[in-house]
């Protein structure tokens, strides 16, 4: 059927639907026909008429369902949270939201309730999606979620305004059809149509209906700002109440704090918890204190690192101002605040978080800052990794150890990130193994019941218990970090993973049926230490002070980790990250690294050493997957670390963008993809170009790479390498050097080199040679022209 035919039909279902309801208007107008009615009658017939499968007539398979409806209704006048009435998405990716659809009953008058454009552009602010919809089918209003939800000035976040008659127009029709038709959205028109309105918030320019397309901030960086600003409050707080608490425990007790009213409100919004927890604190006599004994009940029922007796639940300890505190538990209860953690992705408060624990608290003559940490400053900032590098990463490394094995077999297997963070990488190996896990039990029944699987009779499929995500976890996720911080923050995010489809009845389960708490200890997994050092820096003669001790932070991957590097194959089965890509200065740490580690040259950058440390970690066949920067591969001095990996590693794949993956960061990355198998005579390499997000090849071959080619030489994909040469061929100029950035291959910068110059240029740089009359050489990320 032709693209034209299909929307010929699609608009004769809809004037179907305006006819019916046109015919009947004064009965669907009155107070009596409910929500669930005019849902039933008309929503859902108009978004199948355009293209998707609001009944599940095809997509049987809950867990492969494009239109999530949510069934449970809220009784009106109700002050309890409410789910998004629709979620639409794009197969095969089930977790995105392209847009949302919120109903109402036809008698309540859209454009005078600001209450129903808040709560419309408060699930899509907070799962990041550009627009949705807010409709009754007599009214349709499109939504801006760009900007941060205010009840107040909600009513100005709409774009389009249509009465249901309007559609009767094939034109005005269109407008809806080609925006949110299921064809359209697959076309990517959605998705060009935020950018449309990006474009014009950077002019500042008016929609149609009025509403200013700029100002406000995006769901990371406003929630960011927030806890920032808590953070420095109640550190105030704590240091007057405390004044003998030093820098690092002010940073540990405000972490600690925001951590469990983060994971207290996470509860309430995922239904696992009842909805007034912070309520109650906010509007008791003594909100600190009813705050400590809630985190006292809960640690009894959850476990985890979150809950724990801190130094904070101490009698000694003076915590927030009450009234400082009533403050921010009410501001957090979810009666009052645009942040919704049901909808926010969990990858999303790892971004947030990654960015939070860049920076600590200091203190300087009685006066509470918040700084960034030197080490952050000193890169430039906090990059966090793009969910869907990470998920490339995963696919291609656990997803390729794990694919077609048994649970059982999978149960053996370990995973790392050793530079982890925030649990960026953490989060999506284990995201990865749980909708493995689910799809292997649904395709053996059997199986599931004997492992103790769920039977979801509502959706007629088998889910994972708690108990087994509790085993998955601890059997194959592992996780290093040298901050503390960033270990808690791990540790929360995967905890937050795990409750992420649980509800309060499942909770409540897993107590009364095993007895059991609700979260596994993972202080065996995730631990904290400097994955580059280990004890033997501390046997020198230098001594240390407890400060250099912490900063340093030796660690012993074999002692920490037993049940990793003392079974028969030693070592772990997939590493997987983003290593810090900073230059070390320390003189008594680059001593340790000149002494053990021996394939670095002149300059000691951390990323260069991780790649070094990564193949004494892995079990042999196992998969290394990081993203890394690319001057390793580019430049001629770093001959060592390329033999290394060309000696370590069969090559399998490198991922080029050309655009700059990290926000705000002028670094070339890209992608690695390696066995732990020593390299044949010549072994073949997938090189691949893409587009950012979509991860659309651009490009791509496939070669065969040797170590005497490689190591003593720079690498190109021919793609890049044709580019480049063709590049010099037009814009050659006698004796000049034409400097640009790898990927960027669009832009280059002149620079004169002078003749006593030249000499040395060619002396230094021995890949330099008379391979044609204007000596037309590409070395590294420059590009040389000489007469």
């Amino acid at each position: 059927m032709s693209n034209s035919t299909v929307f010929e039909t699609a608009h004769a279902s809809v004037i179907a639907l305006i006819d019916d309801f046109k015919a009947g208007e004064a009965h669907y107008l009155s107070p009596s026909y409910t929500e669930a009615a005019v849902r039933q009658d008309f929503i859902d017939k108009f978004f199948t008429a355009l293209g998707w499968d609001v009944a599940h007539n095809y997509q049987k398979n809950p867990f492969q369902q494009e239109v999530k409806v949510e069934k449970a209704q809220r009784q009106e006048g109700s002050q309890a949270q409410k789910r998004a009435d629709y979620a639409f998405h794009l197969a095969p990716d089930y977790r995105t939201v392209q847009f949302f659809v919120e109903a109402k009953k036809p008698s309540r008058t859209l454009r005078q309730n600001s209450e129903d454009y808040f709560q419309t552009a408060k699930y899509g602010w907070n799962s990041q999606t550009g627009i949705s919809v807010l409709t009754d089918f007599e009214e349709f209003v499109i939504i801006d979620c760009r900007t941060k939800p205010d009840l107040d000035t909600a009513l100005t976040n709409e774009i389009k305004y249509f009465r249901y008659t309007d559609f009767r127009d094939v034109d005005t029709f269109a407008e809806v059809y080609w925006l949110f038709s299921r064809e359209a959205v697959s076309a990517g028109n959605l998705r060009l149509y935020v950018e449309e309105l990006e474009h014009s918030r950077s002019k500042g320019k008016r929609g149609r209906q009025g509403s200013l397309f700029g100002g406000g901030l995006s769901i990371d960086d406003s929630f960011l700002e927030y806890i920032d600003n808590i953070r420095l409050q109640m550190a105030q707080a704590f240091y007057c109440g405390n004044p003998k608490l030093n820098p690092y425990e002010l940073t540990e007790a405000t972490q600690r704090t925001i951590d469990r009213l983060v994971f207290m409100r996470f509860l309430e919004d995922k239904q696992i918890e009842p909805e007034n927890l912070l309520h109650n604190i906010a509007n008791h006599s003594k909100p600190w204190h009813k705050f400590i004994s809630e985190s006292k009940r809960l640690d009894a029922k959850y476990n985890g690192i979150v809950f724990k007796p801190h130094f904070i639940d101490q009698n000694a300890f003076l915590g927030a101002d009450q009234d400082l505190f009533r403050d921010i538990a009410a501001d957090l209860d979810h009666t009052n605040t645009p942040y919704d953690f049901n909808y926010i992705p969990i990858h999303i408060l790892g971004n947030i978080y990654e960015r939070f624990l860049g920076k600590v608290i200091t203190v300087s003559d009685g006066k509470i800052a918040i700084e960034p940490k030197p080490e952050v400053r000193k890169a430039g900032g906090v990059y966090y990794t793009p969910k869907y590098i990470v998920d490339y990463i995963v696919k291609y490394t656990i997803g390729a150890q794990i694919a077609g094995k048994s649970p059982t077999k999978i149960a053996e297997m370990k995973f790392a990130d050793i530079a982890c963070g925030s649990g960026s990488f953490l989060i999506g190996a284990y995201d990865y193994l749980l909708e493995y896990h689910k799809n292997y039990y649904n395709q053996y029944p059997t199986a599931a019941e004997k492992a103790g699987c769920i039977w979801n009779a509502e959706h007629g499929v088998w889910v994972l218990s708690i108990r087994q995500k509790q085993q998955i976890l601890l059997n194959n996720i592992y996780g290093v970090d040298i901050d503390l911080q960033a270990v808690e923050v791990s540790q929360v995010s995967l905890f937050l993973k795990l409750l992420e489809d649980e509800t309060m009845t499942t909770a409540n389960e897993m107590q009364v049926l095993f007895h059991e708490k609700i979260l596994p200890d993972l202080s065996g997994n995730i631990k904290c230490g400097n994955s580059l050092i280990s004890h033997e820096i501390l046997d020198g003669e230098l001594a240390f002070s407890a400060d250099e001790r912490r900063k340093i932070n030796p660690f012993d991957f074999a002692m920490a980790f037993p049940q990793v590097f003392r079974r028969p194959e030693s070592g772990f089965d997939a590493l997987i990250g983003n290593p810090p890509y900073v230059k070390v200065d320390d003189k008594t740490q680059l001593a340790f690294f000149k002494q053990h580690f021996h394939y670095q040259n002149y300059q000691y950058d951390l990323y260069l050493l991780f790649l070094e440390r990564f193949y004494g970690l892995l079990k042999t066949g196992g998969k290394l997957g990081v993203i890394v920067p690319n001057t390793w591969l580019q430049s001629v001095t770093f001959t060592n670390i390329r033999k290394h990996l060309l000696n370590s590693y069969r090559w399998q794949k490198i991922l080029h963008s050309r655009e700059h993956i990290f926000k705000d960061a002028v670094v070339d990355t890209h992608v690695l993809i390696f066995d732990k198998q020593p390299l044949q005579a010549s072994t073949c390499l997938m090189s691949n170009w893409f587009k950012m997000k979509r991860l659309r090849p651009i490009s791509s071959s496939t070669k065969n790479v040797s170590t005497r080619k490689v190591a003593s030489s720079t690498y190109l994909p021919p793609p890049l390498r044709l580019i480049c040469l063709t590049k010099l061929k037009h814009n050659h100029k006698p004796w000049q050097i034409a400097l640009f950035p790898l990927l960027e291959l669009n832009h280059f910068k002149q620079v004169k080199v002078n003749p006593s110059k030249r000499k040395t240029l060619l002396k230094q740089n021995p890949l330099l040679k008379k391979t044609s009359p204007s000596r037309k050489v590409l070395i590294g990320n420059r590009c040389c022209a000489a007469a």
